[in-house]
């Protein structure tokens, strides 16, 4: 390799980092804007969680309903796959769609299944799974409403009696550098554990009916939430692979600039012990 291949070599490596250094920092904003979201959102959640144990903790025994008790019938599940739209975020996709992938293949019962992210559907459907319905640019745009539409279709599916489980698999954030793959059932609905509220309420309406109103929003939340963990995590796997990629390219350059110089060097030593050697033969 010589000196000017060398210098273009860097240059266009230089290129590339300066595109990673910018795609770095967008990533931070955006990733400070996520995980702001997602710590603002869990003092509802968790009070949320909370309500529907207490009410859950008094409902007669013989309470039977489709979101509490997997219909008799169904012989399919549903899965829902959480990915991202985009690459350049380190092990988010590939980690979670391995999981995916050895779960789906290990079920008992045929499963379908529902995408939120391009990267989801793409890998799912190379592989011959079928993809029923697809979401894109949801985290793009991150809104409640938007989540509750998604969550009714959801329900509309569940309500057919196809289904005996509703599953989504995600990642759940911990910190900007690192996740969990989580598989949780949406439906259905389990909030075991009893009741923290130690204080005996009464319920207008009844218990039952106030359940039943309360349980298209408690997954709307709980399914927002988790869609809020999962941009979290994005954001913070992308912000740290652009860092890396930028210390990468900084590194290569400085070990190209150390061989331009010794190449330049052993050029320079070349000619001059050329010259010399033509001194000599001349004398």
């Amino acid at each position: 390799m010589n000196t000017r291949e060398i210098r273009k070599r860097i240059a266009s490596i230089k290129k590339t980092q300066q595109i990673t250094k910018a795609m770095k920092m967008v990533a931070a904003v955006r990733y400070r804007k996520a995980h702001l979201s997602l710590i603002s959102n869990r003092p509802y959640k968790q009070d949320m969680e909370m309500l529907m144990k207490d009410l859950a903790s008094k409902i007669p025994d013989n309470y039977e309903h489709i979101y509490f008790t997997a219909p008799e019938k169904a012989k399919k599940e549903l899965w829902i796959v959480l990915t991202s739209d985009k690459g350049l975020c380190g092990s988010f996709n590939s980690a979670l769609l391995k999981k995916c992938l050895k779960a789906l293949m290990s079920l008992k019962k045929p499963a379908e299944i529902i995408t939120i992210g391009k990267k989801g559907r793409d890998y799912l459907v190379h592989r011959s799974f079928i993809s029923i319905s697809h979401y894109t640019g949801v985290m793009n745009n991150l809104k409640y409403s938007r989540i509750v539409e998604i969550v009714e279709e959801i329900l509309k599916k569940y309500n057919t009696g196809e289904y005996s489980s509703v599953k989504l698999i995600y990642n759940e954030f911990r910190i900007a550098t690192q996740t969990n793959t989580k598989i949780f059932q949406l439906l259905p609905v389990s909030v075991g554990g009893g009741s923290e509220v130690k204080a005996d309420f009464i319920f207008e309406p009844d218990v039952v009916t106030l359940l039943e109103k309360l349980l298209p929003k408690y997954l709307g939340v709980i399914f927002y939430g988790i869609l809020l963990e999962a941009n979290a995590a994005e954001q913070g796997l992308r912000m740290t692979s652009m860092e890396q990629a930028t210390k990468n390219a900084d590194d290569m350059m400085k070990k190209l600039t150390l061989v331009y110089n010794q190449t330049r060097q052993a050029g320079i030593t070349k000619e001059l012990s050329d010259l010399a050697g033509g001194v000599a033969a001349v004398s």
